[in-house]
């Protein structure tokens, strides 16, 4: 029955492509026989490389040093992250149009991507559970899907771990990260997430989320799940802010 259910989803994909031809979640041209990504765009991603800390695993200069500067001297809810490309362009327009305008399919290349740069890493944590970073129902609403949620899923098929989109809620409409500075980042978090109704407690836990920039969103919803009864809590992203100087 499996069988039979992938060949159909497969069957109407390929239909669904001819009506609607797949473009390039870069630089939206057309795709023709070119995997998810066009080969010229595939050339400009910028992958995370090493060193990168072993904190947030953002790249760092100093191949001498485990932590970034930002990740230095501080505790932190979770125990380490896996993002896989620098947040650059053509990065930034691409997950600006997926997050903010409808791009729902980006979220199938974006999964491929966290596959081939941290999959192998992700695999070694051993996860129980991806969880996405929620957003609030009002924002669900206005929007339509949660652009996290995609992620997971879309990732979680791909690596064979569940995905529970109930555990983590998010209790206030908080205003836009990208509209604040670092401080008042954490200070718009406080709060922000709550339990949600499934009370099933996991050991090891992984949060997927679209972008990591100063990890204020991951540290509240790790500490939740902390409280929850988590004993590791790690991350994922497509994008992690890349290293100035």
């Amino acid at each position: 029955m499996q069988r039979f259910n992938d060949s159909v989803s497969r069957k109407a994909n390929k239909v669904a492509d001819l009506i609607f031809p797949p473009r390039c979640p870069l630089c939206e041209e057309l795709l023709v026989g070119q995997g998810r990504v066009c080969e010229t765009c595939r050339m400009k991603i910028s992958y995370v490389q090493e060193p990168s800390c072993f904190r947030c695993g953002k790249e760092i200069m100093d191949e001498e040093a485990e932590l970034c500067e930002v990740c230095t001297g501080r505790d932190f809810n979770y125990i380490r992250g896996f993002p896989a490309i620098n947040y650059v362009e053509p990065m930034r327009e691409s997950v600006a149009r997926f997050k903010y305008h409808n791009c729902r399919t980006y979220a199938q290349f974006y999964a491929d991507e966290i596959v081939r740069a941290k999959g192998k890493q992700i695999l070694a944590v051993a996860p129980e559970l991806l969880i996405p970073v929620p957003v609030h129902k009002k924002r669900f609403r206005k929007r339509g899907y949660n652009q996290a949620g995609l992620l997971a899923e879309a990732l979680g098929k791909r690596l064979n771990i569940p995905v529970d989109t109930e555990l983590l809620v998010r209790g206030s409409n908080t205003l836009p990260q990208k509209t604040l500075g670092a401080s008042g980042r954490q200070a718009n978090l406080n709060k922000a997430f709550q339990p949600g109704k499934n009370n099933v407690k996991y050991k090891r836990v992984m949060l997927v989320d679209d972008i990591y920039t100063t990890g204020a969103t991951i540290e509240a919803c790790a500490g939740v799940l902390r409280k929850m009864g988590c004993e590791e809590v790690y991350y994922t992203s497509v994008c992690i802010g890349k290293q100035v100087g």
